[in-house]
Parts: C-alpha cells; sequence; structure tokens
C-alpha cells in the first residue's frame, strides 16, 4: 500500500499540493512571501555582502572580482535560506510538503484511493 502511494504521489505532487486542505495551501503561500521584516533582511543581506565585497577589492581584477562578488551573494542567500525559519518563525516549504504527503497518505489508507 505504501509503494502504491509513493507511484501514485510522485505522478500527482503537483496537482495534490495545489488541492490541499485550505490551511496547509495557505501556509505554504504564504512562507515564499515576503511579509514579515526578516523575509526583507533576508533578501537585503546577499545584495549587502555583494556591494561590501565589490568594493573591498579583494581580488584586483575586475572581472574575476565581479563573478567572485556573484558567488559570494549565491552562497549568502542560500544562507539566508537555512537560517530563514529561526528568523522569520515559517516552516520551510518541504515540511509542509511533507505534511500534506501525510495528509493524503492518511486519506489513502482510509479510503483505499484518491
Amino acid at each position: 500500500m505504501e509503494k502504491e502511494f509513493e507511484a501514485f504521489w510522485q505522478t500527482n505532487k503537483k496537482r495534490l499540493i495545489e488541492q490541499a486542505p485550505q490551511d496547509l495551501a495557505e501556509e505554504r503561500r504564504n512562507t515564499t512571501r515576503l511579509n514579515t521584516a526578516g523575509d526583507w533582511l533576508l533578501m537585503i543581506f546577499p545584495f549587502a555582502a555583494m556591494v561590501v565585497f565589490l568594493d573591498r577589492q579583494f581580488i584586483r581584477h575586475e572581472l574575476l572580482n565581479f563573478i567572485v562578488s556573484i558567488a559570494v551573494g549565491v552562497a549568502f542567500m542560500g544562507i539566508g535560506e537555512m537560517i530563514k525559519p529561526y528568523v522569520t518563525g515559517k516552516r520551510r516549504v518541504g515540511d509542509i510538503d511533507a505534511d500534506i504527503k501525510t495528509y493524503y497518505y492518511e486519506k489513502f489508507k482510509r479510503e483505499g484511493k484518491l
């Protein structure tokens, strides 16, 4: 039964997430929005790191300095995504998707199909 549900989940994941219960769907939409001060700080953080890196000119070659500053910005964006739940109090999209999957799995066990 579990393997059957996993196959069904993999083929219909997008549709099931779109049709999730209202509270989970709303939480999923809100977690990606910039609606808290922490969201805005985490969005500005990578750009500020890039500007500081460009301004300090750690690398003398201008093009290489620009490329490395972009890499620094991408790294800080990744770090920001990792610490986002702790700064904003929002759950990760993957955690919400796991709850949606659990909801549908329980429904699948009760009804035998979706």
